[in-house]
């Protein structure tokens, strides 16, 4: 997180920080306060946003409310809960590079650490690295926090599994959107009891960038899928304050690129480097 320092000289630090509050006080993009702005959906779009504050908790949903009541695929979002596995099981250093040839990726062959395999949805990286795992081990994380429970059924391995080439979307898991937004809301209120140290480091895995605008930091997962494209983002200031979004985008202009781009106009940060 963004932290002040006054130095050497208390007196000029405290003029100066009076000063950036007034400027974050006067401008309405720079507001201190990280409440959502009233948001107007695009076609074909759902927004679910989850608030949290010290003294509150909201959650709010805009745009096209017929998708709730639909199962789609979590797409690439499933890698969030892969890259647990890999943490908890201690599988691999995470600032490991391996050598990566993914097409969608730019530059690529490149190497890449787990936090750029990530932030990429490089699907070579996590199949280089998945047999030092494998799927009885990944299901067991699974289970073990609760993400392949549904309405229907406690999943099995056998009822989600495909092969190596669908642990890039997750295989048959189909959930509702508010099932993947609760999912990944629980991350950052450390909903599924990991040990600090797991937590902190998953979330590490996860960043995408500052947000000097908002004095916050940008977490994020991107996931394109059967006809969705969606972004998993949350704008967070402190362990007490930040706001949850998850975009589906299912229009047939739709891009990864776009709802990324659409993810940072929400929250009024910078888009970072996508190369």
């Amino acid at each position: 997180m963004f932290r002040f320092s006054e130095g050497k000289n208390p007196a000029l630090g405290r003029f100066l920080l009076f000063q950036l509050s007034s400027l974050f006080f006067f401008t309405p993009l720079h507001s201190q306060n990280l409440s959502t702005k009233t948001i107007t959906p695009n076609s074909e779009e759902l927004i679910l946003v989850t608030e949290v504050s010290s003294k509150s908790k909201s959650e709010k949903v805009y745009g096209a409310s017929e998708f709730l009541k639909r199962e789609y695929s979590p797409a690439s979002t499933f890698k969030t809960y892969l890259v647990l596995s890999l943490l908890e099981n201690d599988i691999i250093d995470p600032e490991e590079r391996i050598e990566c040839a993914d097409k969608h990726i730019p530059n690529s062959p490149r190497p890449l650490n787990l936090r750029e395999a990530l932030f990429y949805s490089s699907n070579d990286y996590f199949e280089k690295i998945f047999s030092k795992l494998g799927k009885e081990k990944l299901d067991l994380t699974l289970r073990k926090i609760g993400y392949l429970e549904n309405s229907k059924s406690n999943l099995k391995v056998e009822d989600w599994w495909i092969d190596l080439a669908g642990l890039k979307h997750g295989g048959k898991i189909r959930f509702t959107p508010k099932r993947i937004h609760s999912s990944w809301v629980k991350i950052f209120e450390n909903g599924y009891g990991l040990s600090k140290n797991i937590n902190e480091e998953w979330k590490k895995t996860l960043f995408w960038s500052e947000c000097q605008e908002r004095e916050a930091n940008v977490y994020g997962k991107t996931g394109s899928w059967e006809g969705s494209f969606w972004f998993q983002g949350a704008l967070v200031r402190s362990d007490n304050e930040y706001v949850i979004y998850t975009i589906l985008n299912r229009n047939k202009s739709g891009s990864r690129t776009g709802t990324i781009n659409r993810f940072y106009e929400l929250v009024g940060c910078k888009v970072p480097s996508l190369e």
